[in-house]
């Protein structure tokens, strides 16, 4: 648990853009062997997506908003060699100016620049929230993993499409 606690350390520090959740500091208790992280501060929490089933929160001209943030940080967090794995709702938190920030990065994979094999069997298994998913992550891992379609910041760009989904329609779309 420690190592996943600190690889989303090391994620998080990388990042610095105006859509992703700022890591303000990391506190190392040693004495009870806890991490605490200080995140920024956003007012208004996670992104509202519905009142009840089927009846969306947001607006129009505000999902749409939300989308071009989410795009933004999505797109910096790629170009960074980050994938995110769990883009949903849930992770997008608003400001009090209503621009949203995406958080969470507990299951997030940071590219290896050596292509290490073990690498990518990690990033196969299954992380994130099963309704988010990108049909290559509900694959089974076989020892061939060239039968296996390779998992990109794809899964990430489907995650967002049922997340758009989700802030329209104010339901899941399966």
């Amino acid at each position: 648990a420690e190592d996943k606690i600190r690889k989303e350390i090391a994620i998080m520090k990388k990042c610095r853009h105006p859509n992703v959740v700022k890591l303000k500091e990391v506190l190392d208790d040693s004495n009870s062997r806890k991490i605490y992280l200080v995140l920024e501060y956003l007012e208004k929490g996670e992104i509202k997506w519905r009142k009840s089933p089927g009846e969306p929160a947001l607006t129009l001209p505000e999902t749409l908003s939300a989308l071009r943030d989410v795009v933004l940080g999505l797109e910096y967090l790629h170009y960074q060699g980050i994938i995110h794995r769990d883009i949903k709702p849930a992770n997008l938190l608003v400001c009090a100016d209503n621009s949203v920030k995406i958080s969470d990065f507990g299951v997030s994979f940071a590219a290896s620049l050596n292509g290490d094999p073990q690498n990518e069997l990690d990033l196969c298994k299954s992380a994130g929230t099963p309704a988010f998913f990108a049909p290559e992550l509900c694959q089974p891992i076989t020892s061939n993993m060239k039968e296996r379609p390779k998992i990109t910041h794809k899964i990430d760009v489907w995650a967002l499409g049922v997340t758009l989904y989700c802030l329209l329609f104010g339901d899941l779309p399966f």
